[in-house]
């Protein structure tokens, strides 16, 4: 199995898309995911068959369910599998999410490939994972062609 494991603000929420929604919008006060993102998202499952494991934080206050249910009006059509773990510490001893991803890695060896995407790899992801993520800009996301095209890179690699 392949997996993407997908933060959200920075990937899919951009300020491009914030932006977007507040100008045209703005009195609306629901979430809008860049529709350029979505599409490279969706492309990106539909091609390598992925499921996504959210690293985001929105884990934390979203159930798998109510998380589904977003990317469904989001008109994202990729499947929710899992999170990584949600345990709460103080931000002093919170737990790198690379490190979060490998404990979940651990517990999955089901899966043979997997990307990270996100907007914060320098931080938390690549030290752990450097061959697998992508990392996106807050202002676009994962909507240019060069993101989509590293991650089913690392997605198809033999």
């Amino acid at each position: 199995m392949k997996v993407i494991f997908l933060d959200i603000d920075g990937v899919l929420v951009t300020r491009n898309s914030i932006k977007y929604q507040y100008l045209n919008f703005p009195d609306d006060t629901s979430i809008r995911f860049s529709k350029n993102a979505v599409r490279n998202l969706n492309k990106l499952i539909r091609l390598t068959k992925a499921k996504i494991v959210i690293s985001s934080t929105w884990r934390l206050f979203h159930s798998i369910e109510e998380l589904q249910n977003i990317f469904t009006k989001q008109k994202i059509k990729g499947k929710i599998i899992s999170t990584t773990s949600i345990e709460r510490a103080p931000v002093e001893e919170d737990i790198p999410r690379g490190q979060k991803i490998t404990d979940w890695l651990v517990q999955h060896p089901e899966i043979e490939k997997y990307v990270i995407i996100d907007d914060d790899v320098q931080a938390d992801c690549i030290q752990f994972h450097p061959f697998n993520c992508v990392e996106t800009f807050y202002k676009r996301g994962f909507s240019p062609d060069d993101r989509f095209n590293e991650a089913l890179a690392i997605l198809n690699k033999k």
